[in-house]
């Protein structure tokens, strides 16, 4: 399958550019000066983040563009995919017009996407740039695909579940990505970056096997 080719080479990419960033850091092959390693490790957790929140939004793109060559009727959508379909192309409905004119397109954009009876996803995916355990979840569910558990494989007591490992990584990014200080405990060793790693990668794998089983089981399907 086309699909399965296409997000596998996605992620060999995405991790060879995790363990290029790696192997700069860690390696001892490359001439930096304490300063510029320091102001690199620092933001090579946002960096990692980065690839992760790109893995998302093209993975369910991708997603979608499959579901859109199954050419999937109306009348035997999943409920929570035509919810989803609906309310990311029909942003009225969460905030109904006040002016005739645009009453007036609205209404004639329902009546075309009724005629035609078929879902076509456009080709975005608002990932609310913050793809935390919920945000994950919550595509995963509009996909009709199964969520993942707060306590996912490794990550359970007494090590961060998932849902907090995922809350610790985007907090990290977030003090990087805004200016704000990283505290002492929080500078990236290599067993931080190996942590953050290994997460992404797992996440990144177990999405393209939830995507598979859920194109193989259609569960897009009522």
């Amino acid at each position: 399958m086309a699909f399965i080719d296409d997000i596998d080479s996605d992620i060999e990419e995405r991790t060879t550019a995790i363990f290029e960033i790696e192997r700069v850091l860690f390696s001892n092959r490359f001439k930096f000066t304490s300063l510029q390693l320091d102001i690199f490790s620092v933001q090579s957790v946002a960096m990692i983040y980065s690839i992760w929140e790109g893995f998302i939004q093209k993975a369910f793109v991708r997603y979608a563009e499959e579901l859109n060559k199954r050419k999937i009727k109306i009348t035997t959508a999943s409920d929570n995919l035509l919810i989803f379909y609906m309310e990311t192309n029909f942003a009225q409905l969460k905030n109904y017009p006040n002016k005739l004119n645009k009453k007036t397109a609205f209404f004639s954009d329902l009546q075309s996407f009724y005629v035609n009876n078929e879902l076509n996803f456009n080709s975005s995916i608002n990932t609310q740039s913050n793809v935390n355990f919920e945000v994950m979840n919550g595509l995963l569910q509009s996909f009709c695909l199964e969520k993942f558990p707060e306590n996912w494989k490794n990550y359970r007591r007494p090590d961060p579940n998932l849902k907090d490992s995922l809350k610790t990584f985007l907090n990290y990014r977030n003090a990087v990505a805004h200016g704000g200080d990283i505290s002492s405990e929080e500078k990236v060793t290599q067993e931080v970056f190996d942590k953050y790693k290994k997460l992404v990668d797992s996440l990144m794998y177990e999405i393209m096997f939830k995507m598979v089983e859920g194109l193989n089981n259609q569960t897009y399907l009522k």
